[in-house]
């Protein structure tokens, strides 16, 4: 009993973390229904009711991520953030700080980088830990992003005439993230050419 009174009450932590808005409309229902499947599945099965927690905890933390994102677009926050060239850089900056730096660090073998760096991101010193492949799957992921992003405020037309204006950040920024898509994509473009042909295979 007292089990289930824990699960019950982390998922009503969890359900508050939906917008205001929506967890007023909606938090109840979730709550009994959770508790109706909870109960049902208890019933069906003597095994376990681990692997069916664990999915309904992850879909409902899905679900929370994905209306805060649209409480941000609805809400007009990303927009303003993207039309102002300052903002968009400055979030494109972000977004490809991850890979960039870690890019910087192994590029130049910055020594106080390179050691917490292969530390915290392989294991043995060579193999990609899981932390590892999150960090450079997400930074090639995010630097086209970021590119795009901060290109947003010039491709707006501006003024009676519908001109589109050249903004001085931006220019700085996109060339930086250029070059770096063009070192890490390319790289790796590079490097899976030559282990098709035989060359070399890291």
């Amino acid at each position: 009993m007292c089990e289930l009174d824990a699960i019950h009450r982390l998922y009503r932590k969890l359900l508050s973390l939906y917008p205001r808005a929506f967890k007023e409309r909606l938090g109840e229902s979730m709550q009994q229904t959770f508790n109706d499947l909870y109960n049902e599945r208890k019933r069906q099965t003597k095994q376990g009711l681990f692997g069916f927690v664990l999915l309904m905890f992850l879909e409902t933390a899905i679900g929370i991520v994905r209306e805060h994102l649209l409480l941000l677009v609805e809400g007009g926050m990303m927009k303003t953030i993207l039309a102002n060239p300052r903002s968009a850089a400055i979030t494109s900056l972000i977004l490809s700080l991850p890979l960039g730096l870690t890019f910087v660090a192994f590029m130049f073998n910055i020594e106080q980088m390179v050691k917490p760096l292969t530390a915290l991101l392989t294991v043995n010193g060579y193999d990609l830990s899981a932390l590892g492949r999150i960090v450079l799957m997400g930074g090639l992921f995010l630097v086209p992003v970021a590119f795009v992003l901060n290109l947003r405020p010039m491709l707006r037309k501006e003024g009676s005439e519908g001109k589109r204006r050249l903004h001085a950040i931006n220019l700085i920024v996109g060339a930086i993230i250029l070059l770096l898509i063009i070192f890490t994509w390319g790289g790796l473009i590079v490097e899976q050419i030559y282990c098709l042909r035989g060359i070399r295979c890291d």
